[in-house]
């Protein structure tokens, strides 16, 4: 099969006019300019950009139900508490899951994502699901064991990291929740596992200021929260470090690991970040909702840090697209350049959930994952930046996704 169309954006150098791809077998076999007519039996798209799949390292599926719901607000503790007490209600079975998880995966094809870093809590019903679905996933698996329920934690280790099949879509990964509730002596045992395993790790950090009071001091309003949920006791450890200190000391920060929201780091927490080849998922949209201060992208980015776009939950966001979330980004800071927000939601979040080598850019030898924007103007960052609707078509392993 050939697609052509006016333009080619690759992710991976500049776009090429009049280019088309040559897809066999569900992987691209050449990419380049049209000199000419499009070839005989080539798909012409016409007026169009080609760019590669969108890829949102750092979502949870399986809270699509609570979208609109549980909207954020000035307290993040309050509205996780929220979060924690909806899901029990919306999410009590397993039926009831996979209706969410089917939900988020609709949404997310149509917005053109077709990889997700995927956290769950029910990982064998959910994994159950993407694997019938047409989405690539890491599916990582949430472990929480803090407090009262610190024994628990070798059982959701061992429920996180389990298969139990052999899927080509799928691949496990392992989520220690956060420093806030998950204890140290557990985070190196979800550590150990990723290594024994070789395991992706992605961890929620300094969500909030107040995580570094929590992990430094052992107070503030997480401790109100471990009493809240009736799971706090006087054993619950006090690190004395940063939460990404935490993270480092435990040996959880690798190039194996993606850092989530990261919104309140240090100069000293980008050094470490830096150093051990984390990536950080940056969630523009989630975090303007709740009020914080300006992320510190470009500092990470100044750095060398692997930084992607992805959208959290429905739970905090308005959609599942990571191209809404570089427009916005576009909009707040129109001094990024167009083809670096074309990376953070392609090539980079590839890259930080260990799939560059299959996916993320459109060069020879890579999945044929392809989405379709309508051109509205010759220059064809417009296309992708300037607009606000869906792709128009999306191709996922060189098929085309039936949006129905």
């Amino acid at each position: 099969m050939i697609l052509r169309a006016r333009h080619v954006a690759t992710a991976a150098g500049p776009p090429i006019e009049n280019g088309m791809l040559e897809i066999r077998d569900g992987r691209i076999l050449r990419v380049e300019r049209v000199h000419g007519p499009a070839p005989h039996g080539a798909i012409d798209l016409g007026d169009a950009v080609l760019c590669p799949g969108f890829v949102n390292a750092h979502t949870h599926l399986e809270l699509s139900a609570l979208a609109h719901r549980v909207p954020p607000s000035a307290s993040f503790t309050d509205w996780l508490l929220r979060v924690i007490r909806e899901s029990a209600e919306r999410l009590s079975d397993d039926e009831a899951i996979r209706a969410s998880v089917r939900f988020g995966i609709r949404a997310s094809l149509r917005a053109g994502v077709t990889t997700v870093g995927d956290i769950t809590r029910n990982p064998a019903t959910t994994r159950s699901v993407l694997a019938d679905s047409p989405l690539t996933a890491v599916s990582f698996g949430e472990v929480t064991a803090i407090g009262t329920r610190r024994s628990l934690g070798h059982e959701r280790i061992a429920a996180a990291i389990a298969q139990g099949y052999d899927q080509r879509n799928v691949y496990v990964g392992i989520s220690p929740h956060s420093p806030y509730s998950v204890e140290p002596d557990v985070l190196r045992q979800c550590a150990q596992a990723a290594r024994e395993h070789d395991l992706s790790v992605t961890i929620h950090v300094v969500e909030t200021a107040d995580e570094a009071s929590f992990t430094e001091a052992r107070s503030g309003a997480f401790v109100e929260l471990l009493r809240a949920l009736g799971i706090w006791d006087e054993a619950v450890p006090m690190s004395g470090r940063t939460p990404v200190g935490l993270l480092a000391e435990v040996g959880l920060l690798t190039s194996r690991c993606v850092l989530a929201h990261a919104n309140y780091v240090t100069r000293s927490d980008v050094e470490l970040i830096r150093r051990s080849g984390a990536s950080v998922a940056y969630c523009p949209r989630t975090h303007a909702a709740f009020g914080h201060p300006p992320h510190s992208f470009r500092d990470f980015l100044r750095a060398g840090v692997n930084v992607c776009l992805a959208t959290d939950s429905l739970a905090s966001n308005p959609s599942l697209s990571v191209l809404d979330e570089a427009r916005f980004v576009r909009r707040m800071s129109p001094e990024v350049d167009p083809a670096l927000l074309l990376e953070m939601i392609t090539i980079r979040p590839a890259r930080a959930l260990g799939l560059e080598h299959e996916l993320g850019t459109l060069e020879p030898g890579k999945r044929a994952d392809v989405n379709v924007l309508p051109l509205p103007a010759d220059e064809p960052w417009n296309a992708v930046f300037h607009s606000d609707g869906d792709p128009r078509e999306t191709y996922l392993r060189g098929a085309r996704v039936n949006m129905a």
